[in-house]
């Protein structure tokens, strides 16, 4: 008798010996049934389909594992006389080697394995939900995902997650961990878009005016990614900048008209008005008029008066080169009657170029003596004859 058919005869005999027949049977046939079962119950190649049968039913690997572990030469010849046995028996082998493919992929290829866990759940459906295979996968597949993110490989966990969410679906979407990492992700994307943006043009205002860029790169908050593209901009920028600023400024200080001071005296009567003028090959930050009195009995404290703000005016190169440009700053200085008191004057200017180069009007500082004679000049300054 075929397996199938045995296992069909223990179960009406075993479904028989439970209901209420089973009383009025005779002592002989009592016994013959009892027989029967204690050798149906005791055949091996019986028990082993049974065991196939049950493990499928509850969907139980581990019963199927242990079936198949069970199966001698004897046995499996056997039970392969059963087609329903031996149907068992591949099916038994195809759905463990399905499930040890997808434990060995989820510790390597965790996309792979969700996509087999998909598969393998829509044709086992009851074994699925025990093993739980695909939350299984997407767990992993975050934690890979987290481990690129703190590795700072951005581009490889957003197209790691953007898949998982893709495979997954919805129940993706209610997983609140992948749409927070991918949120994560966005947002260091578009500040480093932003960052894109800012550093091509602050690179930009550099080509014309490298300190403006310097300054605005200054005030750029540095981060541990942004650090070194910033140094480099910032090397960049200050290379600009000293190619374009490459001399020390000049300063002068002249007459009110312009004239040489060589050509000049002051009344001591009136105020003295004096022209500083300070030139550089880009730009002029700051200019300083310093002054003092002095007659025989000594000299009086250096002071410094307020210059007027002044925006640099951009003139033609000395040179003439066509896209040269100098810079100029020019002040007038009023030296008042009551400070000056009719004594003798020193003076100097200092000019500061963006560079931090200084120069000085003169060294010794200039000076002049009040006029004993002659016309005085409109504005207290008279040329000496």
């Amino acid at each position: 008798m075929a397996q199938g058919r045995l296992r069909e005869a223990q179960r009406l005999m075993l479904d028989f010996d439970a209901g209420p027949a089973a009383g009025e049977l005779l002592p002989d046939h009592r016994e013959t049934m009892n027989a029967m079962l204690e050798r149906l119950g005791n055949d091996p190649v019986l028990q082993a389909a049974l065991e196939f049968e049950g493990g499928f039913e509850d969907a139980d690997l581990d019963r199927l594992r242990r079936a198949l572990g069970s199966l001698s030469r004897e046995r499996m010849i056997a039970l392969r006389r059963d087609p329903q046995a031996s149907r068992y028996v591949d099916d038994a082998r195809r759905l463990t080697a399905e499930v040890d493919a997808i434990e060995r992929l989820l510790g390597s290829d965790r996309l792979a394995a969700l996509r087999l866990a998909q598969d393998f759940a829509g044709r086992h459906p009851q074994f699925a939900a025990g093993l739980a295979f695909e939350d299984r996968a997407a767990e992993a597949i975050e934690d890979t995902a987290g481990r690129l993110m703190a590795a700072n490989r951005l581009e490889e966990a957003r197209t790691l997650l953007l898949e998982l969410r893709s495979l997954r679906g919805d129940a993706a979407r209610e997983t609140a961990s992948v749409d927070a990492r991918l949120a994560s992700i966005e947002a260091v994307f578009q500040q480093r878009s932003d960052l894109d943006a800012t550093i091509r043009e602050i690179e930009m205002l550099g080509w014309e005016r490298p300190h403006e860029a310097l300054e605005l790169l200054s005030a750029m908050e540095r981060t541990p990614e942004s650090r070194r593209r910033l140094a480099q901009v910032e090397s960049t920028l200050k290379l600009l900048l000293d190619d374009l600023d490459r001399g020390s400024p000049t300063v002068e200080i002249l007459a009110a008209d312009g004239s040489s001071l060589d050509q000049v005296e002051f009344d001591r009567r009136e105020d003295l008005v004096l022209l500083v003028r300070a030139r550089d090959d880009y730009e002029v930050v700051s200019v300083r008029f310093f002054w003092r009195w002095f007659d025989r009995d000594g000299e009086g404290d250096v002071v410094e008066p307020a210059l007027g703000s002044v925006d640099p005016e951009a003139l033609p190169a000395a040179n003439g080169a066509g896209d040269g440009s100098t810079a100029e700053v020019a002040f007038e200085v009023t030296i008042a009657r009551a400070e000056h008191g009719g004594r003798s004057l020193q003076f100097w200017a200092e000019a500061t170029d963006r560079g931090g180069r200084i120069a000085r009007s003169a060294d010794p500082p200039h000076q002049l003596t009040p006029a004993r004679r002659g016309f005085l000049q409109r504005l207290g300054l008279r040329r000496r004859q």
